[in-house]
């Protein structure tokens, strides 16, 4: 009876869709990337050096360090590679388990972010300022083919920031600053399901009804960042504390299911017969709320000399906000129907992050009034638990080693290039199993992962005093 092992899938692909981490917001803060001349030095005294009108992003007590009115414009280019070898194994009691090996797969997308400062001094002891940034982002990309297919194909996170800032000196030694953040959201989270295990053994391609869903989600949340700054010895020797709030986000969206399994028509023993075309959509996706951690940061900065300065930050992360997904409505199969029916489904799935450190050294130096070069590196500690982990983000542990340099090619405009190498402090683990009703899909790989960031922006020093013409 070919009945029975069919309903032991019951929703099978319902909740197989659902049971994996979609979001996995995090695990990718995107916090050098907030400022290319940052990836010079791993944004060592980030929150501190006030070196152009970024410091309202990272530390807008520092504003008042910016005497003349300034813009920035800048970009980091994200290079990632995921290589991952392992297995993966499709098991539904009573039926033979369906696995497949694989070596060499590569999920990491190349990305670009973005930013924008602005600062002008309102007085002698104010400076307002603007930034638009991208704080948290994640692109992975897995060939709906491959082995990993049924716990994920594409997953993509794209946040952009705006935020108002001002700065204010109380005191020759002290300065407080605030700003508001209002973020844009977007979330794109894919995978494939299917049918595997029931053709096992007959001539019928095991991969006939795979189907992707199609999920994407908007949202938009309200935070705010601030922070305090003490200046000493003559301003050469500098401590800067910053706070990020939290951001609350609900995305809203749509769901679209693509393929044999949305198809009405489709029949199990006969799934040739339902159009590969199909489609199901549900327009009413919905999350729960999601918490973006907030973010403290602690820098030091330190002038020895009139060409060397040291640096230092380190950043605690509040990751443990992020708990629990929450999927409503999504558009997904209900295989214990015959002909297969079409749902929209819900689901919570649970995320377990930790709370995580990072901490940056750096030095620069001045090789003459025009040219100053950056060196940097740090340690930044992964949210993710073995346990929780999986092909969205094969995550781990890192060290970072960072070089750039600045060059000011006339009084009015400047020019910062930087790099950074990240590697992984160990290979990345993945021994994940999804319930899928009475059945389950296990990824069960290890890889290598690592990441190049390319920064430059230019700044531009509108009002700044211009040289003397000389007889």
């Amino acid at each position: 009876n070919m009945h029975k092992p069919l309903r032991t899938l019951v929703s099978a692909s319902v909740i197989g869709v659902l049971a994996t981490s979609t979001v996995h917001a995090g695990a990718f803060s995107l916090y050098t990337e907030g400022s290319a001349a940052a990836i010079g030095n791993y944004a060592a005294g980030i929150a501190a050096e006030a070196a152009d009108a970024s410091i309202g992003w990272y530390n807008p007590a520092g504003l008042v360090l910016i005497k003349n009115q300034q813009m920035v414009f800048g970009g980091v280019g994200v290079f990632p590679t995921a290589k991952l070898n392992g297995q993966s194994t499709f098991r539904t009691p009573a039926l033979q388990p369906y696995q497949q090996s694989f070596s060499g797969l590569d999920g990491g997308e190349i990305g670009f972010v973005p930013s924008f400062h602005y600062a002008r001094p309102i007085g002698e002891n104010a400076t307002v300022g603007l930034s638009m940034t991208a704080p948290f982002g994640l692109a992975t990309s897995w060939d709906p083919l491959s082995a990993v297919r049924y716990q994920a194909t594409f997953t993509e996170l794209i946040t952009t920031n705006l935020s108002p800032e001002i700065g204010g000196r109380l005191t020759e030694n002290f300065s407080i600053g605030g700003g508001l953040d209002l973020q844009y959201a977007r979330v794109k989270f894919n995978r494939m399901i299917g049918t595997p295990t029931i053709y096992q053994g007959t001539p019928i391609p095991p991969g006939i009804n795979d189907s992707q869903i199609y999920n994407k989600g908007q949202s938009t949340g309200v935070g705010f960042h601030a922070g305090v700054m003490g200046m000493f010895n003559d301003n050469h020797t500098r401590l800067g504390l910053n706070y990020q709030s939290r951001m609350r986000h609900h995305f809203h969206g749509y769901s679209i299911l693509g393929g044999r399994m949305a198809d009405p028509a489709l029949r199990l023993n006969n799934p040739l017969a339902a159009d590969v075309g199909a489609t199901f959509r549900s327009n009413d996706l919905n999350s729960n709320i999601i918490d973006l951690p907030d973010i403290t940061t602690l820098s030091g900065y330190h002038d020895v000399n009139e060409s060397v300065a040291l640096l230092a930050s380190v950043v605690y992360t509040h990751w443990n906000v992020l708990r629990t997904i929450e999927l409503n409505n999504v558009a997904a199969p209900n295989t214990s129907t015959n002909p297969v029916s079409q749902v929209k489904a819900n689901s919570i799935s649970p995320q377990h992050y930790s709370d995580a450190w990072r901490v940056a050294v750096g030095a620069n130096y001045h090789v003459n009034e025009q040219l100053m070069l950056r060196v940097g590196g740090g340690y930044d500690a992964t949210p993710t638990i073995d346990a929780e982990r999986d092909v969205r983000l094969p995550d781990t542990n890192r060290w970072a080693l960072s070089l750039g340099a600045h060059y000011q090619a006339r009084p009015t405009i400047g020019l910062d290039i930087g790099y950074t190498h990240l590697f992984s402090a160990q290979d990345p683990s993945i021994n994940r199993t999804d319930p899928i009703s009475t059945s389950s899909f296990n990824v069960n790989a290890g890889g290598s992962a690592s990441a190049d960031l390319v920064g430059a922006q230019l700044v531009w020093t509108m009002d700044a005093p211009m040289p003397m013409p000389t007889k």
